[in-house]
């Protein structure tokens, strides 16, 4: 398939804008995931089959690696969606996979570009703040995302990997030896192994043993699909989160504030912290993001007082640095307090930085942990491997598993940032208080680590693809007969799908023994072996 500049153009800006969701329009919704936006590439450009396949692929992949803190992982977004484009373009799916990841760690590579030139972005923008001239101020911020992340970032690499694809690849794949071809099929069977490894390694195997050899039975030996095994999982988890003590709390409505800030107000800051990342730069962080969020508050609750406004400006400019969907947790207790003090209450300007300082950490703790380690995990494995599943059940799986991915992603981002915002801004810090005393988020680990564990035991059985073909051929003294017995059979005969379980733990091992190179040596090793068994023709 053959592409014209311009469908190069238009497809790589589509990508581009798909890929600053995070930073811009969506909240943090993850739409740029290989789980749903490798099958929107492919229905884009006309063949969605292909897109369901390479973006399941792609997303047992890159499922392990997590951004927490200020590590950032291969890029998925463009890996995955240039990976699908690819594919199609050369007509091969292994292709498509097998470029993915290197895609995804160049693109990671201008991520460190495109921070440090917005330090340059945001220090204009703050010299500007602290001049009063807020809305010049912003102008900066926007070219953060648009210029360092959408253009620099995500358009460039994916023009130039999609324009050269069109035409070298193709060149490149026609030219490339039966086996080269034939292990890449056998590397691609073999790399979602990675993504489980990686997964079991964030959740935890001790706790988790018993409910990961449990799915595995499920599916290896009843063939109960990976949704049916999820759904069962869930009711284990309720039933596990709702006994013993009661998890939940209630407030002190004495403390109820009542202030300035209404509906209105609150849609405005909601809206605007979708982008609080959008500036994110190697010096202060997310903190022009997050003073482009709540100005509009400020500015509502220091309309009387120009001074106490400015002074609001600059202390909120200073470092900040939290889970996205908590920030508007710390963005509620902020404005609260700052109203307070604009009251003329007790609280002075240190105690709203010290406040806002002490959140930031545990609160980015349990948000990268919870929302970002367990729920996104669990519900793009389920997706991932309904994407993978729809190439023998139809398309119909394929689109539902995009949407199972997608939903509740929307509903928790939304949602926790709505809520958040608008009742931290109510109760204050007691709602921090009465999160970290309950066990609300005890309850809610503990029962992802049982869905997760069973459906990365069931993927494990249905989507890694690895067997020996090697026969082993007998003949009877005496007698001309001849048997052949296949070594995958005796496999099969011990313990069904006996090596894609072995491949799962051996690179769980790896990856513990070595935490910051082990997936590396992990997609190599893939690799090495397709080659050999292609090459031997033992796999």
């Amino acid at each position: 398939m053959q592409l014209s500049i311009l469908q190069t153009f238009l497809l790589s800006m589509f990508i581009a804008f798909m890929a600053v969701e995070t930073y811009w329009w969506g909240g943090a919704i993850y739409i740029a995931r290989p789980v749903f936006a490798g099958p929107l590439i492919g229905l884009i450009m006309g063949d969605f089959q292909t897109g369901l396949i390479v973006g399941g692929s792609v997303e047992m992949v890159f499922m392990g690696g997590l951004a927490m803190g200020a590590y950032s992982p291969p890029n998925s977004y463009i890996g995955g969606m240039v990976g699908t484009a690819l594919a199609i373009t050369s007509g091969s799916i292994e292709l498509g996979i097998a470029l993915a990841y290197p895609i995804g760690v160049l693109v990671q590579f201008l991520n460190y570009v495109a921070t440090n030139l917005n330090v340059v972005f945001v220090e204009r923008g703050e010299k500007l703040i602290h001049e009063g001239k807020v809305k010049e101020a912003e102008v900066w911020h926007w070219m953060c995302i648009i210029v360092s992340r959408m253009l620099l970032q995500y358009f460039l690499p994916t023009f130039v990997a999609i324009w050269l694809g069109s035409t070298v690849v193709q060149n490149f794949y026609d030219s490339i030896p039966a086996w080269v071809t034939q292990g890449m099929s056998i590397a691609a069977g073999i790399l979602p192994a990675i993504g489980m490894a990686a997964i079991i390694s964030t959740l935890g195997v001790r706790k988790g043993w018993p409910f990961f050899l449990a799915g595995f039975v499920l599916s290896a030996y009843l063939k109960m699909d990976v949704m049916s095994i999820a759904l069962l999982a869930v009711v284990i988890a309720v039933v596990m989160a709702t006994r013993g003590e009661n998890t939940g709390f209630s407030f002190d409505t004495s403390k109820v504030t009542s202030g300035v800030l209404d509906n209105k107000d609150f849609r405005r800051v909601f809206f605007r912290s979708f982008t609080s990342m959008g500036s994110m730069n190697y010096k202060g962080y997310n903190n022009f993001g997050y003073l482009y969020s709540i100005r509009p508050a400020l500015e509502k609750i220091y309309k009387d007082d120009p001074e106490g406004y400015q002074e609001a400006l600059d202390r909120n400019c200073e470092f900040f640095n939290s889970h996205p969907y908590f920030s508007n947790l710390i963005m509620g207790v902020s404005l609260a307090l700052e109203e307070q003090k604009a009251n003329g209450a007790d609280v002075d300007g240190a105690a709203i930085t010290a406040t806002k300082a002490a959140l930031m950490g545990p609160l980015a703790g349990i948000g990268d942990s919870v929302f970002q380690g367990t729920f996104l995990t669990i519900f793009k494995a389920i997706g991932a491997g309904m994407l993978l599943q729809s190439a023998e059940s139809g398309v119909a799986t394929g689109v539902v598993g995009m949407f199972v991915y997608l939903i509740p992603q929307i509903l928790l981002s939304w949602g926790s940032r709505w809520g958040f915002l608008k009742y931290a801004y109510k109760y204050g810090t007691e709602l921090v208080i009465k999160l970290r005393q309950s066990n609300l988020f005890d309850k809610f680990v503990e029962g992802a680590n049982v869905v997760g564990m069973m459906v990365i035991a069931a993927m494990t059985s249905s989507f890694v693809n690895i067997s020996i073909k090697y026969v082993v051929n007998l003949t009877s003294e005496g007698t001309d007969l001849a048997k052949e017995i296949p070594i995958q059979g005796i496999f099969d005969a011990i313990l069904p799908k006996f090596l894609p379980l072995m491949t799962v733990i051996l690179f769980y091992k790896i990856m513990q023994k070595n935490q910051k190179s082990g997936i590396y040596w992990c997609l190599i090793g893939s690799f090495v072996v397709g080659f050999i068994g292609a090459i031997t023709g033992i796999l």
